[in-house]
């Protein structure tokens, strides 16, 4: 079986068994997921949204957030791993935000990759999720779904995306990264993988040795 046909029958079968996969974190805008995907760094989803809720109420723009003190901002997210770094990166983005590109998220890798906090994953989930631009997102569960399947030979999060976008067409980029983040959060555990539950074990090699 070829590799492009291996990985197609994998994100069926992903798709029939979590048909609501999707990115986690709340928002309702660019700005908000940018916000929301900056905070998330070593931190879970779920805690994320609990504090945007309040950011969101108190910060609700880009103007806003880059009028407030980093003392404001980081009363706020202050329950957040990194949280003094984090609010100097809203701070920092959101003024750029308004005096660059109108306050406006720009929907281009290289202008968001050049705000304070915002790396390739970072501006994939925003291209992806906020602007439906074809992206592939790499995660921890990404990467170690994908390592663990076979479709990515490096560590390395960069390398990974490569590996996948040239066995993924583009039209997919979006979903994969859903699906086998699910994988990754449901199944294929970092430290105890449930592989005789696995709806892709078939097509896995790692599946005899974990």
């Amino acid at each position: 079986m070829e590799e492009k046909e291996r990985v197609a029958r994998i994100l069926d079968t992903l798709e029939e068994h979590f048909p609501d996969a999707r990115l986690l974190l709340e928002f309702n805008n660019p700005f908000e997921l940018l916000v929301a995907t900056i905070l998330a760094a070593q931190a879970p989803d779920e805690r994320v949204n609990q504090v945007t809720r309040t950011l969101f109420q108190r910060f609700p723009t880009p103007q806003a957030l880059a009028r407030a003190s980093l003392s404001e901002i980081e009363e706020v997210i202050k329950s957040l791993p990194y949280y003094r770094q984090k609010a100097r990166f809203l701070k920092e983005s959101s003024s750029i935000l308004v005096e660059k590109f109108q306050g406006e998220v720009p929907p281009d890798l290289s202008e968001l990759t050049s705000l304070p906090g915002v790396g390739r994953k970072t501006a994939s989930i925003v291209l992806a999720n906020a602007f439906n631009i074809p992206a592939i997102a790499v995660d921890t569960h990404v990467a170690r779904v994908s390592q663990r399947l076979g479709l990515a030979s490096s560590s390395s999060p960069s390398k990974i995306e490569k590996d996948l976008a040239s066995i993924i067409p583009p039209e997919r980029w979006i979903r994969a990264a859903h699906l086998l983040g699910f994988l990754g959060r449901t199944t294929c555990l970092a430290r105890k993988p449930r592989c005789p539950e696995c709806p892709v074990r078939e097509w896995c090699p790692s599946a005899d040795s974990l």
